[in-house]
């Protein structure tokens, strides 16, 4: 379990001369660097801060740039920093959002900028229910898999904002470096510890979706290989946490029903969409 975090504002302490391991990137700009320090690990996010992530114990110290605001700092934290040391601990992180849908929940997996959020609150707008917005621990409970929810909210960009929540000014920035905004959703009673998951939803590439709603099933191969694609990473040079990731992953895939979503991204199809999914859900054989 994390022990501390410690906030130093002021110049890195890591060598000028560090050597990277691995950069995450956002197209060709790097938005993540790792550099392995002994036990621990450098992660950079260019411009804004240093952390230095301890393993054992768990121990995060953040040396910021300049003077960044909070926000940014705790989105940084909360959505890289952390899903990253839990999975170097052995957990399984994905790049997801869940959702309690008709007594049911499900999961929606793809990267960043795919849909995630906007879909989320298109089905809160329709009072289903708000685990989490991006970010899910997965675990095996017996058969069964289950999602620990995290914070209920959503991060959304303007064109989502004016199309699912109309005149909605209760917002606040995502970070400083990001168009996104972060909105609060109607408080509800979270489960203690995490609930069971019915069906996994893989998003389709948006560049690739042509004009009609689709849902396919899902190989088990298939969806071992999204859990890997959307899992979060700290050290992918650990070949104990590689093996370890695999074998997670496919044990999911064998025992959770999963398909492949595919919609346009327009706003006039949102209603028909949220039909469609809503029923598909409910369709789905009850599971023990």
């Amino acid at each position: 379990m994390l022990g501390t975090i410690d906030i130093d504002v002021g110049d890195s302490h890591a060598s000028p001369d560090v050597q990277w391991n691995h950069h995450w990137l956002d197209g060709e700009v790097t938005v993540l660097s790792m550099s392995r320090q002994g036990t621990d690990y450098l992660l950079r996010v260019p411009d804004y801060a240093d952390f230095l992530v301890q393993v054992q114990p768990c121990r995060v110290v953040v040396s910021a740039y300049g003077s960044p605001d909070s926000t940014t700092l705790e989105h940084l934290l909360l959505d890289q920093i952390l899903p990253r040391l839990l999975a170097q601990c052995g957990e399984l992180v994905v790049h997801a959002s869940a959702l309690a849908i008709d007594g049911r929940h499900a999961l929606f997996l793809g990267p960043s900028g795919w849909g995630k959020s906007t879909l989320a609150a298109l089905l809160q707008r329709n009072g289903h229910g708000v685990l989490s917005d991006d970010c899910v621990q997965l675990m095996m409970t017996g058969t069964r898999l289950h999602a620990v929810p995290t914070y209920p909210s959503l991060r959304l960009n303007a064109d989502s904002l004016d199309a699912v929540f109309a005149n909605t000014a209760d917002t606040t920035p995502v970070a400083s470096y990001s168009e996104k905004h972060r909105l609060a959703v109607a408080p509800q009673r979270l489960p203690a510890t995490s609930v069971a998951v019915d069906v996994l939803y893989v998003l389709g590439d948006p560049a690739f979706c042509g004009d009609s709603i689709f849902i396919t099933s899902l190989s088990p191969t298939e969806v071992c290989m999204a859990l890997i694609q959307h899992s979060f990473r700290l050290d992918l040079g650990d070949r104990a946490a590689t093996v370890a990731q695999l074998a997670r992953c496919s044990e999911i895939a064998r025992v959770t029903p999963a398909f492949r979503l595919d919609y346009p991204r327009d706003f006039a199809r949102h209603d028909q969409l949220t039909r469609t999914i809503c029923s598909h859900i409910v369709a789905l054989p009850a599971r023990a």
